[in-house]
């Protein structure tokens, strides 16, 4: 009985070694992984606009998967509603992280089941999904984001390193990670339009006055601030509009105030405003213009309108006028004005 207990004991130790050292190896890096994917979602749950999740994105990736070189985020984006809201500045630029992608591009990448892509990056797409990274990306991992049963996107990371991301890697915190995504940038735009709504006149589509007093302040400081700059404002009204309700009925008004706010946003520049201040007045807001500028650009703008023929859709288009106020702080000095519109209705 003994010898048989060696030999037991002896076949087993011949067997294949049990390598615990390897294993906890494994369980650590795991729980890095996990650590890694949970502290990303969590950057993007608290962004608070949708630049600030992409940019959580961008950086938090790389910053805690090292061998990831490039993150980008492609969307279905054929009105740029999402360019729109990344880009605070006003002026839609392409941006090198948030790509803009065809429904029909995005269909061939991922084809029904609409399963994560993983191994070496084809030419094809290190264009399309990493447009400013080179030829030095060599495998890549893009996970579809898909929304209500709807494919919106991909979330795509590349690598240096030819063997980072491999087709036999498994993709369940990929796959979470792709549907957190998802529902945030539904939610980034859906906050974007309420704030929008709350800030903008539903018949023009211009800011409202709550929106211009607030970039009112936000000038006259910035103004204070910077000695030589000048500030141009102008209150534009429409010259017997209640004539024009009474005769014509309220729907060919609202067509002319429609086209009246197209021929005023005409040709602004980036950091100008224009908004509905109420009924049928606008006002405009040119940060660095001076008085005689001003004025060159209200008489152009009373021409404009006059020359044109509004009400598109109504049953009587007319020709109206409109009457432009002016007011320009420049020099120095800190303007007293203890209500925004004040400046101008004074």
């Amino acid at each position: 009985m003994p010898a048989d207990r060696r030999s037991d004991s002896r076949t087993r130790n011949d067997g294949p070694a049990f390598d615990l050292q390897a294993l906890k190896r494994q369980i650590r890096e795991n729980e890095r992984i996990w650590n890694g994917f949970r502290q990303v979602e969590l950057g993007m749950l608290g962004a608070q606009s949708l630049r600030e999740l992409v940019s959580n994105l961008v950086r938090d990736i790389p910053r805690l998967f090292p061998n990831v070189d490039s993150v980008t985020l492609a969307c279905v984006d054929p009105d740029l509603e999402l360019a729109r809201h990344f880009d605070t500045e006003g002026d839609i630029q392409p941006s090198p992280v948030l790509l803009s992608i065809s429904a029909e591009a995005l269909a061939s990448l991922f084809p029904l089941p609409r399963q994560p892509r993983l191994g070496p990056i084809e030419d094809a797409i290190r264009q399309l999904l990493f447009p400013t990274a080179g030829e030095m990306l060599k495998s890549m991992a893009l996970a579809p984001l898909v929304l209500r049963g709807e494919l919106i996107g991909c979330l795509n990371q590349a690598s240096r390193d030819p063997g980072h991301f491999r087709a036999d890697t498994g993709t369940d915190l990929l796959e979470h990670l792709a549907a957190v995504a998802a529902m945030c940038i539904d939610n980034a735009v859906i906050h974007e339009r309420l704030k929008i709504d709350g800030l903008t006149d539903p018949l023009t589509g211009l800011y409202n006055r709550r929106f211009f007093e607030r970039r009112l302040h936000e000038e006259l400081d910035r103004w204070a601030r910077r000695p030589g700059n000048s500030l141009v404002g102008m209150l534009v009204d429409v010259d017997h509009f209640k004539r024009i309700n009474d005769q014509h009925g309220h729907h060919t008004g609202d067509r002319i105030l429609q086209g009246v706010a197209r021929l005023l946003g005409k040709e602004l520049r980036g950091s100008d405003v224009l908004a509905r201040y109420g009924g049928e007045e606008f006002v405009l807001l040119l940060p660095d213009t001076t008085e005689d500028q001003g004025f060159l650009i209200a008489e152009r703008l009373r021409a404009l309108v006059e020359e044109a023929t509004l009400g598109e859709g109504a049953s009587r288009p007319q020709k109206i006028t409109v009457s432009v106020g002016l007011a320009c702080l420049s020099g120095m000095g800190s303007p007293v004005v203890d209500d925004a519109g004040a400046w101008l209705l004074r």
